[in-house]
């Protein structure tokens, strides 16, 4: 399983932008707007994927798509 391929093929239900083109280092607001209910969908939807949950406290300190990728990782290796 790729952590960050599965991320980002997720992420594509939710942006009109191809996943190829999305800088995963970049700030969610500047990946094809996404806004903070957006991000609270793509949350719950990574959640369901690798069954993993994701406190707020830990969301908040989210602020790239790389930032989600180490997260799932560190959490699917426990």
């Amino acid at each position: 399983m790729n952590v960050k391929t599965d991320i980002l093929n997720i992420l594509q239900d939710y942006i009109e932008a191809p996943v190829d083109e999305i800088a995963t280092d970049m700030p969610f607001k500047a990946v094809a707007s996404i806004d903070s209910f957006m991000l609270i969908e793509l949350i719950a939807a990574i959640e369901d994927h690798f069954g993993v949950a994701i406190s707020n406290t830990d969301l908040g300190g989210f602020k790239t798509i790389d930032d989600i990728v180490a997260y799932v990782e560190i959490k699917n290796m426990v």
